[in-house]
């Protein structure tokens, strides 16, 4: 849940009932494709589940997707309203037009109602090409139709930034959750400048230009998690950072003794790794031993190969070593004339029906989950497929769930669509224009 951060030491999936059968087989990795839909340049996307528990299950379920052009000037957010009542007849998806006020929208990240009084979207955008470097974070009211906004909360930003995701959290306990964010600048000559920070939340409700305060200058720029350690006989909330100009994976934390990051002098950090190139992060219990660990997206310049690893938590995370292993390796990104590429990209965890997510395995824990994989810039999507129930085995199989064929593909959601209790799967591929439908259900 936004605004919850993951503990190391409690499993972050509910686990079986008492009565479960253990006698589930094992799904397949491959699910069944749907259909496709036509989409220009379809990029990041995520599916989100209303609060609202007065609708419809399948109405409770919204998509929504970013789209930009190399050489447009202000770029497209879409939204769909309940994909779920549409799964037989994709290539007919009522896929609306939500906003064209930003340059390069990236992620779309959820908006729960506690932060400015009504469920929404805060959508993040810019990058590096030249005309798209204005980045924002857009906060939307979505449960109005049309949706109310945008609200610019980094309107007062002083410069040409470019955001990619916000994760809600009570940054000065004051009691309201405030925009934890990172955000980089490449100018056309001199140094990438990358900055961690967070926007304050003043009670405002949906408004523009909220106060910002740094947390960190030269390390963050794209994409981090949350974590609560332990160390010390204390708590600490981190900050897992994959820092990508500066191809290092670091962590930061504050040594303030209520966990408040106001002060800056008290956040301290180390390196993690660096000697890799990370793009994003994910912490979770992948093995459902009930012990948290973090993924992190790889590549290396001086192979052109990218892999994915699994970070383990050291006893003392300000002084120990992380233990990390590669799940997954030879991810080759397709070349682009003047332009660096890299793969892989965005992981998610997930489980292709709920029947096998309640049950258990012979050890009375939870069955591992299987793991979604974009891998950019080699036109691929992937599913690693975890191959044993042991908790200490860390062997996937790396399936290629389709293939574009094209130079990129983007970011991919799932979820229980219709409420059958098996998961569908949806893939952007963005250099082919469409959408890709999967679903588990038989």
């Amino acid at each position: 849940m936004e605004g919850e951060e993951k503990r190391v030491g409690e499993t972050t999936r509910r686990i079986a009932p008492s009565n479960s059968t253990k006698q589930i087989e094992k799904p397949g990795w491959q699910p069944r494709l749907l259909g496709q839909k036509q989409h220009v340049h379809g990029a990041f996307m995520e599916l989100y589940f209303s609060e609202d528990d007065t609708l419809d299950y399948a109405d409770r379920w919204n998509l929504y997707i970013s789209s930009f052009d190399p050489f447009g000037e202000v770029d497209v957010e879409y939204r769909m309203r309940s994909p779920g009542r549409f799964l037989d007849d994709i290539a007919s998806w009522n896929i609306q037009v939500m906003d064209e006020t930003a340059l390069w929208p990236n992620n779309p990240d959820y908006l729960p109602s506690s932060v400015a009084g009504a469920e929404g979207i805060i959508w993040t955008s810019g990058f590096l090409m030249p005309g798209k470097t204005d980045g924002q974070l857009q906060m939307y009211d979505t449960t109005k139709d049309p949706a109310d906004g945008p609200y610019n909360i980094a309107s007062n930003d002083d410069g040409n930034w470019a955001y990619h995701r916000v994760i809600w959290k009570d940054m000065d306990l004051d009691g309201d959750l405030d925009a934890l964010t990172a955000r980089f600048h490449r100018p056309l000559i001199g140094t990438t400048k990358h900055d961690l920070l967070w926007f304050e939340n003043e009670g405002a409700g949906f408004s523009e230009g909220w106060k910002e305060h740094l947390i960190a200058s030269d390390g963050p720029d794209i994409h981090f998690d949350m974590v609560t350690l332990s160390a010390g006989g204390r708590d600490y909330n981190c900050i897992i950072a994959g820092e990508f100009f500066s191809e290092r994976v670091s962590i930061y934390w504050t040594e303030s003794e209520v966990d408040d990051w106001s002060d800056p002098t008290l956040v301290k950090s180390r390196i993690i790794n660096s000697n890799v190139q990370p793009f994003d992060v994910l912490v979770d219990d992948f093995n459902r031993d009930g012990v948290l660990e973090f993924l992190v997206t790889e590549f290396r310049n001086d192979l052109g190969i990218g892999h994915v690893s699994v970070y383990q938590f050291p006893e003392d995370f300000r002084t120990d070593d992380f233990p990390h292993f590669k799940i997954a390796d030879g991810f080759i990104p397709n070349q682009v004339t003047g332009g660096q590429t890299m793969s892989p990209g965005t992981p998610k965890v997930y489980y292709p029906n709920a029947a096998y997510a309640q049950d258990v395995a012979e050890d009375g824990m939870p069955h591992k989950p299987y793991i979604l994989l974009s891998g950019d810039d080699d036109g691929r999507f992937y599913v690693l497929y975890p191959t044993s129930e042991d908790r200490d085995d860390w062997v996937y199989e790396k399936n290629v769930l389709i293939d574009t064929e094209d130079i990129m593909v983007g970011k991919m959601a799932h979820g229980d669509l219709d409420g059958d209790g098996y998961e569908e799967v949806i893939v952007a591929g963005y250099a082919v224009n469409q959408l890709f439908v999967f679903t588990y259900a038989p």
